[in-house]
């Protein structure tokens, strides 16, 4: 019993065996594993420096944004446009960013300047970061945009593909504006047509008043 008992204590077990493989391998690949591991470390290292500062970005897109909304007690004054600008300009990609365009654009169009609308939310939808949501509403600004300078040929077919593709807002604006476009073009057809569409899919919409009933039968 004792010759066998000093026996297996001198013949390595599996795991001792495996243990000395390693530190051989080990041993030959040293180079190549401190280089993967500082690779590793590395990357670990840009990821969490990366979350770090699209973060502060974000805070700081956000302080900007803020600055709007204290900057003057009239929505559609300078100082609110400069605002918005800034945070449009200075922080594109953001959440706030976006806002920001959204705004500055939908402050244009209530000032009148349709054009720079227009330019704003054509330089918005050119963006990678909108959520669907906000590419509609952007499609939707361009639409009424063209519309308010006459270029009813290129707002109408933007209006169709939203109602084509099923509006994630409301269509029943859509319809109206629609209509608006169609009577200025001299389409009353399809005008009527499009009211008609309205009244059908939204009958309670409020925007079915005795203003819309006696233009439609002025239509037909």
């Amino acid at each position: 019993m004792a010759r066998s008992f000093r026996k297996e204590i001198k013949e390595p077990d599996a795991f001792h065996r495996w243990a000395d493989q390693l530190v051989k391998w080990y041993a030959a690949h040293s180079r190549t594993v401190l280089r993967a591991t500082a690779g590793i470390l590395i990357v670990a290292v840009a990821a969490v420096g990366y979350r770090l500062w699209t973060g502060h970005i974000d805070r700081q897109a956000a302080l900007s944004l803020t600055t709007a909304d204290i900057v003057s007690q009239d929505p559609l004054s300078p100082e609110v446009e400069q605002a918005l600008r800034r945070t449009a300009d200075n922080y594109p990609s953001t959440r706030s960013g976006v806002i920001a365009r959204l705004r500055l654009a939908g402050l244009l169009k209530d000032r009148g300047d349709a054009s720079g609308a227009e330019k704003e939310y054509r330089g918005l939808l050119e963006l990678g970061a909108l959520t669907d949501t906000d590419r509609e509403l952007a499609r939707r600004g361009l639409a009424g945009s063209l519309a308010l300078q006459g270029k009813c040929g290129e707002a109408i077919p933007i209006w169709k593909d939203i109602l084509a593709k099923g509006s994630l807002i409301t269509s029943e604006d859509i319809y109206l504006s629609l209509g608006d476009c169609y009577e200025t073009a001299q389409r009353p057809a399809e005008a009527l047509k499009a009211y008609e569409e309205l009244i059908q899919k939204h009958p309670g919409s409020p925007f079915i008043t005795p203003d819309l009933r006696s233009r439609m039968k002025g239509l037909k």
